[in-house]
């Protein structure tokens, strides 16, 4: 649910993204991105402490007969996990803008090396730690691929400020520019 709700205001980002590019207005897009990443942070506060502080009777209320091993398992996927919902939510807005500016290599690079990193680590790190080693693969995931959807953000951005001062100089327009 929680991952859902942050896709959704990801999605959001990317329509606002094209939308104001599209209206010439790309410094509206930085700042989208900053509200859009307040946004984000805001709606994970309530889950991350809910999932930290009563994970165990959650996971207990959607097993049918929760044996105490079931149980312990998902709270220690959610004490693991629910902490990078920040970091995730992070990518999601980064990823939100890339898509509506365009950049849908950067975007899918950014999301296939952290589906890759996720399954190879999930195999590697549950062999000394079982089932807590896969949980430990989605955070390292996420960090790696949220440095790389910021990074192809923050490279779009500049570009885009230079593409503006170029344009101020020469008295140019920036008509139909995709850049964030």
């Amino acid at each position: 649910m929680m991952i859902t709700s942050l896709t959704t205001l990801g999605n959001g980002i990317s329509n606002y993204t094209s939308q104001n590019l599209g209206a010439e207005k790309p410094e509206r897009v930085r700042s989208g991105f900053w509200a859009g990443l307040r946004l984000v942070w805001l709606v994970c506060v309530p889950f991350v402490l809910v999932y930290a502080s009563a994970g165990k009777y959650l996971v207990a209320f959607f097993i049918n007969e929760p044996t105490e091993l079931a149980v312990e398992t998902g709270k220690m996927f959610l004490l693991i996990v629910s902490p990078f919902y920040f970091v995730v939510a992070a990518k999601l807005v980064a990823d939100g803008v890339l898509r509506g500016a365009k950049r849908m290599a950067k975007f899918m690079a950014a999301t296939f090396i952290d589906l890759i990193l996720r399954i190879g680590l999930a195999f590697a790190l549950s062999v000394p730690f079982g089932a807590t080693g896969i949980w430990l693969a989605w955070p390292i995931g996420w960090v790696i691929a949220t440095a790389l959807s910021i990074l192809f953000y923050w490279l779009e951005s500049r570009r885009l400020k230079a593409q503006e001062r170029a344009a101020e100089e020469t008295g140019e327009c920036c008509r139909n520019n995709p850049s964030p």
